[in-house]
This record gives C-alpha cells, structure tokens and sequence, in this order.
C-alpha cells in the first residue's frame, strides 16, 4: 500500500471478503483526505482520495478523482472516473463509469459503459452505451453518433459559407 497524502501511512483494518465472508486487511480513511492510493482492499468513510488502484475499493459519502478497482462499492459516493470490473453505485454519482457489469441504483453519470448493467429505480445519465432495461439517456450509442455526424455537417456548412462570404 502506498499514498502520497499529507496524512503518511493509512491506517489498517480488518474487513470481510465478499463471497466467503473470510477476515482480510484493508486500508481504511474515516473522515480523511489521501493523494494516491494503492492497495488490495481499501474502505473510505466521508474521505476522499485523488487516485485509488485496489482490488476491491468501498466508499461510503466519500470521492475519488480516479478509482480503478477489480470491484467497486459506491454509497452515497462520487467518482470522475471509475474504471472496474464489476461496480455497484447506490445513491451515487460519476462523470466516466467503465465496467464490465454494473449495478446502478438511483444514481447518475455523464457517460455510463457498461457490458452488462443492472438499473434499479432511476439512472440519470447523457451517454449510456451497455445492456440493461428503464435506461432514459439523453443519447445512447446511436443517438449520439447520429447528434455527432449532424453537428459535424453543420459546421462544415457554415465554415464554408462563412469563407465563402469573407472572400466576397
């Protein structure tokens, strides 16, 4: 484990694995500031961390600028850019989620990739590219190329008339 906080060394505690419920140490930050984090297993309550790498990251009312993790817990919590296998966000929010399956539970993102979501109550989302049911994004995949291609039309037109004019 490493961290470039002001704070030095981060504290440790036991916590338990998810599918066997077996004790294993973690980092834990309770009301707290990190730089970067690094390690298997970290828990952040009301804290915040600029970049963690784990194996599993929980985060309860806490923030992260990068999180990048095998599974990540979100609660009440918010991320820039989370980068995961399988991700959980209950009540949080995101800028970039990347996940191969994510649950998502009346939270939002800007941009949600997800190769196998669960949606439960409302996802507030602008781009959403993944499967999953009761997704109300203002652009899917389709619609956003689509937007893309139009706008890049629109500019191509009125750049020309625009030289078209000043040579005139």
């Amino acid at each position: 484990m490493s961290t470039n906080g002001n704070s030095g060394e981060i504290p440790r505690t036991v916590a338990k694995e998810t599918a066997t419920r077996r004790p294993i140490e973690a980092a834990e930050l309770l009301r707290a500031d990190a730089g970067d984090l690094q390690t298997d297993t970290v828990q952040l309550d009301r804290s915040g961390a600029e970049h963690i790498t784990a194996q599993r990251a929980i985060l309860d009312r806490s923030g992260a600028r990068t999180l990048e993790a095998r599974s990540a817990q979100l609660d009440r919590s918010g991320a820039v850019r989370l980068q995961t296998e399988n991700a959980v966000l209950n009540k949080s929010s995101a800028v970039f989620v990347n996940a191969k399956d994510a649950r998502l539970v009346n939270s939002s993102a800007v941009v949600v990739r997800a190769g196998n979501a669960t949606i439960e109550g409302k996802l507030r989302t602008l781009i959403y590219a993944g499967g999953g049911e009761d997704v109300r994004a203002l652009f899917d995949v389709k619609s956003a190329l689509s937007f893309g291609a139009a706008l890049g039309v629109i500019v191509l037109l009125a750049g020309r008339l625009f030289r078209r004019d000043r040579a005139n």
